[in-house]
């Protein structure tokens, strides 16, 4: 009996031992799950570290799949945001092994979503397309996520000049943010845009995308989401009113996203923005700028040192390439009457964008040089960067095929059909008055508008701005970042996520003159094709085209650089020097020139600024 009574003893210990266990595992998991919603908190609170420590205390303790899964999201999305792409990387890997091993399609789509992202950030744009592809062939269980891999996968064609296959992205990620009415997803097609027709230099769709993107930021009154999209759009906005010639406005647009990048600790956005700002002081001139080319030239060793910490690839091209520019067109002050800066510059430029794939970044600096060996009566080595040059146009197609010329040397207006060919506008305007047999000529498609992708977005009209769909984001919730989680969890309403701001942004200003003359445009080719269509009967005559291939595509008049005016300049670029011989060797500058830059000097407003969080670059 006592034998019976101390095992019965035995068994209740144990059985109450497991109830304490299990209450415990419980409590546990409960806690865990707390500290993955009060990062989200952190998070919208501009608490990025404590937030991410918050999700990873919470991770080592989670033990259901689908919370592990969402808090890989969190964390890939919040590493994102702050520009550790590595680290970014390493939590899709993560993600994608939980995916693999739950055998579930739908944390797949995440997954490979999230790996694209981390590939186009790190400027693997092979890798980031095939993943976005493989996104795309895996069911989502939120609608928005194929426009996000749309988006993507938008962004690693414009990465890789493929200008054709980027619009056509784009025009897929548009759609899915119309049907879904996703503002957030809207906003970011809208500054990519932006940022192709600004390479494309067509300045006035550049600056209309832009202002669109201004807009929809207006609308979002979560603090922390606005401040990073509107840091984002005022950087473009700088380039492109730059280019523009409204220098004023640019750098206006340029200091203000340099103070809310400061803000959110995002040194990347800072570091394109010292770039910018030294490219519109260039262009002002020390008289006009106060401030001397030495002090602007420091500027770009600043964001040049940033983007080599931050592995930036993309930001290491896009300063080199400012500062390839600017010591050509500087040469007397930088290398004393010497070339030798400027060519090696431009050839260090040419080496990292062949690197990532960037085409365009390329022939720009091959031009340079052609200009650069013309004044060094460098016959040969002129002749071998022209051809280049000229090789390079004819991949990215950058030419009209009803002119045969090259756009994007200088602003001009440019439509791009349905089938993403892109032409002058006003040559297209010709071919539709006259032609019967309207077909692409580089593809042979019927010859219509694209118009998927509106010139005038819906936050631009007086419509009021629906908001998104509140539900909750399937796991790894990349669509729309940690928004929809702190609406879930209370922080913010829904309804308070994007409602109209009453006051207007004084960028906005001249945006709706710019639409309706666009607007007028676009209405008129579209009535002229339609002319054209119903007077198919009437002969009428063909304009002078290209001569045409076998297959009866137009090419251009002739692949020589006669065709292909790649050295035109336009009408206010200065004369160059008369031609001299160099005044020192040509030899290859050391590394040590180029990489470690010599220490910067103090910045106008107090010196350099110190950033203690880690780089961000945009989302674009």
């Amino acid at each position: 009996m006592i034998t019976c009574r101390r095992s019965m003893g035995v068994f209740v210990r144990r059985d109450n031992i497991n109830l304490i266990t299990n209450h415990r595992r419980s409590m546990g998991q409960r806690q865990a799950k707390q500290h993955m919603q009060a990062g989200v908190k952190l998070y919208h609170q501009r608490h990025y570290a404590q937030a991410i420590n918050k999700w990873r205390q919470s991770l080592n303790r989670l033990n259901n799949a689908e919370d592990r899964f969402i808090t890989l999201g969190y964390l890939a999305q919040a590493l994102c945001d702050q520009g550790e792409y590595e680290g970014m990387l390493s939590y899709a890997l993560s993600q994608m092994q939980l995916a693999t091993d739950q055998n579930d399609s739908a944390m797949k789509c995440e997954a490979f979503l999230n790996l694209a992202k981390a590939y186009e950030r790190l400027a693997d744009f092979t890798k980031a397309l095939q993943y976005g592809k493989a996104s795309l062939e895996h069911p989502s269980m939120d609608p928005r996520t194929p426009g996000y891999a749309h988006l993507t996968i938008a962004l690693a064609h414009l990465g890789m000049s493929q200008f054709q296959q980027c619009l056509e992205s784009f025009e897929s990620a548009m759609n899915v943010a119309n049907e879904t009415s996703d503002r957030l997803l809207e906003l970011q097609i809208c500054v990519g845009l932006g940022s192709l027709f600004t390479l494309l230099r067509d300045i006035t769709k550049a600056l209309i995308f832009l202002r669109n993107a201004l807009a929809i930021v207006q609308s979002v009154t979560v603090d922390d989401v606005h401040a990073k999209y509107r840091c984002l759009i005022l950087y473009h906005l700088s380039v492109a009113l730059r280019m523009k010639g409204s220098l004023v406005d640019a750098k206006e647009a340029c200091d203000e996203a340099s103070q809310l990048a400061v803000e959110m600790g995002n040194r990347a956005i800072h570091a394109r923005c010292m770039c910018s700002l030294a490219d519109i002081y260039r262009e002002l001139g020390e008289s006009e700028a106060k401030e001397t080319i030495t002090k602007s030239w420091a500027r770009y060793e600043d964001a040049y040192r940033v983007m080599r910490g931050a592995n930036d690839k993309m930001g290491e091209v896009l300063v080199l390439s400012s500062m390839a520019k600017s010591a050509s067109e500087s040469r007397s002050h930088y290398t004393g009457q010497c070339e030798c800066q400027a060519i090696q510059l431009n050839k260090k430029c040419i080496e990292i964008a062949n690197q990532i794939g960037c085409k365009h970044v390329v022939l720009k600096c091959h031009l340079r040089l052609a200009e650069l060996y013309s004044q060094l009566n460098d016959d040969d080595s002129e002749e071998t960067a022209r051809r280049a040059a000229s090789r390079l146009t004819q991949e990215m197609q950058l030419f009209c095929n009803f002119c045969g010329q090259r756009y994007g040397l200088k602003d001009e207006s440019l439509q791009a059909l349905r089938c993403s060919h892109i032409f002058h506008e006003k040559c297209l305007h010709t071919y539709l008055l006259q032609r019967t047999d309207q077909n692409c000529p580089k593809c042979r498609c019927r010859a219509v508008l694209s118009d998927n992708i509106s010139i005038r977005s819906s936050i631009a009209s007086t419509a009021d701005v629906q908001s998104p769909s509140t539900s909750f984001a399937p796991p790894g919730g990349v669509a729309t970042p940690l928004v929809s989680a702190a609406a879930e969890l209370g922080d913010i309403t829904p309804q308070a996520t994007l409602t109209r701001r009453p006051q207007q942004d004084k960028i906005l200003r001249g945006a709706e003159k710019d639409i309706d003359r666009v607007d007028r445009s676009l209405a008129r080719l579209k009535s002229q094709q339609t002319t054209a269509n119903s007077c198919a009967a009437i002969a009428v005559p063909s304009p002078e085209v290209p001569s045409t291939t076998t297959s009866g595509a137009s090419e251009p008049v002739a692949s020589t650089s006669n065709s292909l005016p790649l050295n035109q300049t336009t009408a206010n670029h200065k004369p160059p020097p008369p031609p001299r011989k160099p005044c020192c060797s040509q030899a290859a500058l050391p590394p040590s020139s180029i990489v470690a830059l010599p220490p910067a000097m103090p910045l106008e407003e107090g010196g350099p600024l110190v950033i203690t969080h880690t780089p961000t670059v945009t989302d674009v």
